[in-house]
């Protein structure tokens, strides 16, 4: 079977412009952010660091999942 060419242009994703703390409620320009819909930003990452992060991971509090600081 021969494989169907696709000529048409793929698609890309688009950023978020503007993100939402879940722990202070700020709109700003980034935020870590979890595929579930969690975000939080710096500060509040800074100051929730014990009980999220064990390195360069940390682990969404609302579904668990592992995801990379960076």
């Amino acid at each position: 079977m021969a494989a169907q060419e696709n000529n048409q242009p793929k698609r890309r994703r688009r950023r978020k412009s503007s993100f939402v703390c879940h722990c202070c409620r700020q709109t700003l320009p980034y935020c870590l952010n979890c595929p579930c819909g969690f975000e939080i930003c710096e500060a509040c990452f800074k100051d929730n660091l014990w009980g999220l992060s064990n390195g360069p991971t940390w682990i969404c509090p609302d579904c668990g999942r592992v995801r990379m600081t960076m």
